[in-house]
């Protein structure tokens, strides 16, 4: 059997989600990638991408194309596939929330006729997993995707649904199950002197870190002004492709400040970007989306503590792991986290009772199969 993942985009985090699928994927048959024109020319793909045996077709002429054209792409390769007797071909849809809206009309014509039909998962990346009764925002997101997400599976075009959950949260979920972002890296902060040594960055000073996208959303600029508030001697470290505006803010800083924002602006190569994490000494992510942060992984990875607000979900996943602390989003509740950091004893236990998140059990979660990579079967009611 064939597994289609459908990603258009190359952006590093996306191409690392699909990577982790294609290995659990490739334990039971071949993996086709259809991806953007260009994109196997991103420094991202060769990152995560290249030493796996995953077919990759460039078939998309932007990073959002229409829903019925992934529909009708993964078709064709289901079509053009032989496929053993009692198998099925399995479709992925790897950020299925805009593909949602229109998948239960555009679907049944695309897929229909193809025999056996083939498996179709979708991977929601914006589904709130766990909401307060309060919440209004959240209800008004999750109802609407779980309502589109039953109707797609009354056409028989979908056959799972998995959305990013907390790292704290083990509970399956219903309509759209929960599958744990992975936290992942391959570097850690007992080896921060060698780590800054090798990276350039200063060995005697304080380092708060925000990586990835470094965007308005991430709020630098309220960061360092929490961190003045404090009278904190520390520096910024932004590490990542950074906007345009965010730079504009670091050039236009004080020069007697200026030279303590680090700024490293570019694409990161995984092993570059996990020594950047476990180099620094607290990794702020100040996000108001309600959802997990793959930083934040890292950095629970790395032992490096987070700050974190903004965010229900990563405070109560902060506050079950002990990674770090959780503040309001205002600049003397960041400051003030900031400071209790810096004040942990070197010799800090965190009492963290949470399994690790592995980048297994998400592709499993995620694609509904066991660790060989066969499809579980439904449990009785008797048994449930």
């Amino acid at each position: 059997m064939t597994t289609v993942l459908v990603e258009p985009s190359p952006v590093g985090h996306r191409f690392q989600a699909v990577a982790n699928v294609a290995k659990v994927a490739l334990l039971q048959g071949d993996v086709v990638l259809l991806t953007s024109k260009g994109a196997t020319e991103h420094e991202a793909y060769a990152d995560y991408l290249g030493g796996l045996d995953v077919h990759v077709e460039e078939v998309f002429d932007g990073v959002l194309p229409p829903t019925r054209q992934m529909a009708a792409a993964a078709a064709e390769v289901c079509l053009r596939t032989p496929v053993a007797a009692g198998e099925r071909h399995t479709i992925v849809i790897m950020d299925a929330d805009q593909a949602l809206k229109r998948w239960w009309f555009e679907a049944p014509r695309v897929l229909r006729g193809i025999a056996p039909r083939p498996r179709v998962v979708f991977m929601l990346t914006r589904y709130p997993a766990k909401l307060s009764i309060n919440d209004l925002t959240g209800w008004k997101l999750r109802i609407p995707k779980a309502t589109l997400a039953v109707a797609a599976m009354a056409t028989r075009t979908l056959d799972r649904t998995a959305g990013f959950a907390g790292r704290d949260d083990l509970t399956p979920g219903w309509i759209v199950k929960r599958t744990r972002d992975p936290d992942l890296c391959d570097a850690h902060s007992r080896d921060r002197a060698q780590h800054r040594a090798e990276l350039g960055l200063p060995a005697g000073r304080r380092i708060a870190g925000i990586f990835g996208v470094v965007n308005e959303r991430k709020n630098a600029k309220l960061v360092w002004e929490a961190m003045g508030q404090a009278g904190l001697d520390a520096d910024l470290l932004l590490a990542g492709p950074i906007a345009p505006e965010v730079l504009a803010w670091a050039e236009s800083l004080p020069a007697e400040e200026r030279g303590r924002v680090i700024v490293r602006d570019g694409f990161l190569a995984g092993d570059v970007l996990d020594r950047l994490v476990a180099s620094v000494d607290v990794a702020p992510i100040i996000l108001t989306n309600n959802g997990p942060s793959g930083i934040m992984g890292k950095a629970l990875a790395a032992e490096v503590p987070v700050v974190t607000a903004g965010s229900r979900v990563r405070a109560r996943e902060l506050t079950a792991t002990d990674g770090g602390e959780v503040a309001e989003l205002d600049p003397v509740s960041i400051g003030a986290a900031i400071a209790r950091v810096f004040a942990y004893p070197a010799d800090r236990k965190r009492s963290n009772a949470i399994p690790p998140a592995t980048a297994e059990e998400f592709a499993e979660n995620l694609l509904g199969v066991d660790s060989l990579g066969r499809v579980r079967r439904p449990r009785s009611r008797q048994r449930a």
